[in-house]
């Protein structure tokens, strides 16, 4: 009997000895998985998308709700977009867990805001890991009413030389795109006109596009940026004149197909003897510790998702364009932007100058 008692004993050390060393061979293949096996994966329920924009209208959130749907089925997982505006996007993320349940998704006014000073030298882009670039927005554009005297940028330029008691008020956000485009089309006419017609050009600060819309309803401005894909549906026919309008100019390299709208190259417009060419780009920012798993099964099904016709198809309903450039590329590329844009910065007039 003793000896049986023994023969089991020994079994069982066995048995559990093997589940042990079967359970450390499984988890031992999860780890290395996760840490540089063939496929990185997520495992989040959720991951809260924040955007520096406080509109659900806008380019920024049309972007970000295209992609985030896309790549939450390629995660499994829940993406959500949240409009919180920049300054508490740059917070939240600063304090967010390096886990990935909490990333960003902007475009150049992330950079932008940080040169203007709008945010702090905190929120620059080296203390960031900067994620893909997924699209662009070449429809970023300026309006006027649809019954202004003039068809195009340079035309009101031209418009505001030939009539030296007037001005033009422009209405844009401060510390980012709608700032950079509106002092390329400032400096241009300062060099190409000269102080008598620049010195006429007024700016309304404001925020969101619905704000800059309704500066132009209210007679606060005479010209505002915006987009094709958001401000469209306002130059069609059929709109009341009252809130008509009609596109001066694009800042993108080349026109956007289905509209009859000049780049500002095409008009002419340049700025220390170079054309002026700006594309609006939008990215992933994420924590800077931020897990590298969840950021290379970022990277990874944001160039899944770009391959997908269905995705592309979505953009182009709000005439915006896939544009990918992997994580590994995107951080040198917006570093070098940000450097091509400061010659103007730097010599743009201050808003406060110039406000209305």
């Amino acid at each position: 009997m003793k000896k049986f008692w023994m023969v089991l004993m020994a079994a069982m050390v066995v048995a559990v000895l093997a589940a042990c060393g079967s359970g450390s061979d499984e988890t031992s293949g999860d780890v290395a998985e996760a840490e540089g096996g063939d496929e990185a994966t997520v495992d989040l329920n959720r991951v809260r998308v924040l955007i520096g924009s406080s509109s659900t209208g806008g380019d920024t959130y049309q972007n970000a709700d295209a992609v985030s749907r896309y790549t939450e089925e390629v995660l499994d997982t829940n993406m959500k977009v949240d409009a919180v505006g920049a300054l508490r996007a740059f917070d939240e993320l600063g304090k967010a867990k390096d886990d990935g349940s909490t990333i960003m998704f902007f475009h150049d006014m992330s950079y932008l805001g940080v040169e203007y000073g709008s945010f702090d030298e905190s929120d620059a882009l080296e203390n960031w890991t900067i994620g893909p670039v997924v699209a662009t927005n070449p429809g970023n554009a300026f309006l006027t009413k649809a019954d202004a005297p003039y068809d195009t940028m340079a035309e009101s330029a031209e418009w505001l030389a030939e009539n030296p008691d007037e001005t033009i008020t422009v209405a844009l956000e401060s510390g980012g795109v709608s700032e950079v485009v509106f002092d390329g089309y400032y400096l241009w006419i300062k060099e190409e006109f000269g102080t008598e017609v620049s010195d006429r050009i007024h700016a309304y600060v404001t925020g969101s596009q619905q704000d800059k819309d309704q500066a132009l309803w209210d007679g606060n401005a005479d010209i505002i940026h915006g987009s094709i894909g958001a401000n469209k549906q306002y130059t069609q026919d059929g709109v009341e004149d009252k809130i008509k309008m009609k596109f001066l100019g694009i800042t993108a390299g080349e026109r956007v197909e289905g509209f009859d709208v000049p780049t500002f190259a095409e008009q002419g417009i340049t700025v220390n003897g170079k054309e002026f060419i700006f594309d609006k780009e939008f990215f992933f920012l994420l924590p800077k510790e931020v897990d590298a798993n969840f950021a290379e099964a970022l990277d990874n099904a944001v160039a899944e998702v770009v391959e997908n016709p269905d995705y592309a198809e979505d953009l182009k309903t709000n005439t915006y364009v896939v544009n990918h450039k992997p994580a590994a590329e995107a951080e040198e590329y917006l570093l070098e932007k940000r450097e091509n844009f400061r010659y103007i910065i730097e010599n743009a007039p201050n808003l406060d100058d110039i406000a209305k």
